[in-house]
């Protein structure tokens, strides 16, 4: 079923799309509508430019007629001015129409008509002209008089009023367009500027909603905050007395389990004693003739008390062992700088036999950094990996112990790794357990060397993490803060 937030927060979602899909549409419409304009613009403005090239066409033939019938009344060259301007400018004239008008498909074929029409014109002039400098002014007249001259100057005042009324044509229907245009453009732009409020509106009204939604979600937070703050004090206090109490009894039990085992461990001695003042007096030659009794004090006897003694061994090394875990997390940390190349250095020195024995390569690097920490804690931690490393290398293969420190801002990283047995996937986690040991039980251990250590390493506020391939080697990275907070250090 769908939840009411989520089905509200559908509303203003598909609002929202609405109102960008009509936003879209605006845009485009007003982007079209632009180009169109455009385009509209450029036609009205060329169709104008043709109109103007025809007035200006026409006006020069008229000017070119003008001063061809002045000369030739007057015979006074002066009257030639006219048309001898005329003439300059007639085909300057024409290219500009024809530039006006190249992209006009109604008016290409009389503007091909017109380019004759006016060379003709223009030709007819000439020679009534140079007819009547030459003194044949009657065959000037006579020229004049067949209506050549004037023929050809109806024809181009036809081409020019049509090319002139497709012009204007042109320029009205554009016009037209364009003020449909800019009204519609001033539509678009009301309802979508009325749109944008309203969306703007609905938008602002939605940040409100959410910002109060987002205030009061700050203050539930606040108050979980510092309810949880509460919580955490109480569960720390607690946690605190609890571990407290774990160790006052693993300490007591421990104490207590002594007591019982030292008197086992002493009446085994009597017993062992006794049996063998027992043996003294009960021999007998031939093992077949032997009675029970002497069977029992000849063999019996002395593997129970052996079987005893290394059982109550055994249990001894485990007490000892619980009461040195409960000794430490009672301890009382101390902080203080410690380098860390000392406390390296002085590991090294306490194992150099070691070293020497088994031949191993050591690298610790000149600069190791100084923390504020447990000196005890650090020199237990890392004699147990050193001591651990050197214990478990493996055999045929000269021994490689290998110490590094990596920046990792408030904390520092000390990995110590080695060439030696490695541990199998599946005891990785295990042998940070408690009484728990991986591989082979060729050397002497009770199982506490490395959750000492991660309890040591959690103490002080680190942790500590091991990668390893077995066979290959292990690494062990311990995570330790540069200066210890006594107040967070109650408890491993």
């Amino acid at each position: 079923m769908e939840s009411p937030r989520t089905g509200t927060s559908r509303g203003p979602l598909a609002l929202m799309a609405v109102g960008a899909l009509v936003l879209l549409v605006i845009i485009g419409t007003a982007i079209w509508l632009a180009v169109v304009t455009t385009q509209l613009s450029a036609n009205v403005l060329q169709a104008r430019a043709a109109r103007t090239a025809a007035s200006d066409e026409l006006e020069t033939l008229l000017d070119a007629e003008t001063g061809q019938r002045g000369f030739l009344l007057t015979g006074i060259i002066s009257y030639l001015q006219p048309y001898l301007r005329a003439r300059a400018r007639a085909a300057k004239d024409l290219h500009d129409l024809q530039q006006a008008e190249r992209d006009n498909d109604a008016v290409r074929a009389p503007l091909r008509q017109l380019s004759q029409v006016s060379d003709a014109k223009l030709a007819e002039l000439a020679r009534t002209i140079a007819l009547t400098e030459a003194g044949h002014r009657d065959q000037a007249l006579a020229l004049v008089n067949t209506d050549l001259g004037k023929n050809l100057m109806d024809q181009a005042r036809s081409l020019l009023t049509l090319i002139v009324n497709n012009a204007e044509e042109t320029v009205s229907t554009g016009l037209e367009q364009l003020t449909f245009n800019a009204r519609l453009l001033r539509t678009v732009t009301i309802v979508g500027g009325l749109f944008i409020m309203l969306f703007a509106a609905f938008a602002l009204q939605l940040l409100l909603r959410y910002i109060r939604e987002a205030v009061a979600a700050r203050r539930e937070v606040e108050e979980l905050n510092v309810s949880l703050e509460d919580r955490v004090v109480r569960r720390t206090a607690a946690l605190t007395r609890a571990n407290e109490e774990i160790q006052r009894f693993a300490y007591i039990v421990s104490h207590d389990l002594r007591a019982p085992l030292v008197n086992i461990m002493g009446f085994t001695s009597e017993l062992e004693v006794g049996t063998k003042a027992l043996q003294t007096y009960l021999t007998y030659e031939t093992p077949d003739t032997r009675p029970p009794a002497v069977q029992a004090a000849n063999q019996t006897l002395p593997e129970a008390v052996s079987f005893i003694r290394s059982s109550t061994t055994k249990m001894d090394g485990l007490i000892n062992a619980i009461l040195k875990l409960s000794r430490e997390g009672r301890r009382e940390l101390i902080a203080e700088d410690v380098d860390l190349r000392r406390v390296f250095e002085i590991i090294l020195a306490s194992t150099k036999h070691q070293i020497d024995e088994t031949g191993t390569k050591v690298s610790l690097p000149r600069n190791l950094p100084i923390v504020r920490s447990d000196r005890l804690s650090l020199d237990q931690i890392f004699g147990n990996l050193i001591d651990n490393a050197l214990k478990y290398l493996q055999p045929g293969r000269p021994g490689l112990l290998k110490i590094e420190a990596e920046d990792n801002g408030p904390n520092i990283v000390i990995i110590v790794s080695d060439n030696g047995r490695g541990i199998a996937e599946h005891d990785r986690e295990r042998v940070f357990e408690l009484f728990r040991r991986a591989g082979r039980q060729d050397k002497p251990g009770d199982g506490i060397g490395l959750a000492h250590v991660r309890a040591l390493v959690r103490r002080l506020g680190g942790d500590v993490t091991m990668r390893s391939r077995l066979g290959q080697g292990s690494e062990f990275r311990v995570v330790l803060p540069r200066s210890l907070l006594l107040e967070q250090s109650v408890s491993p």
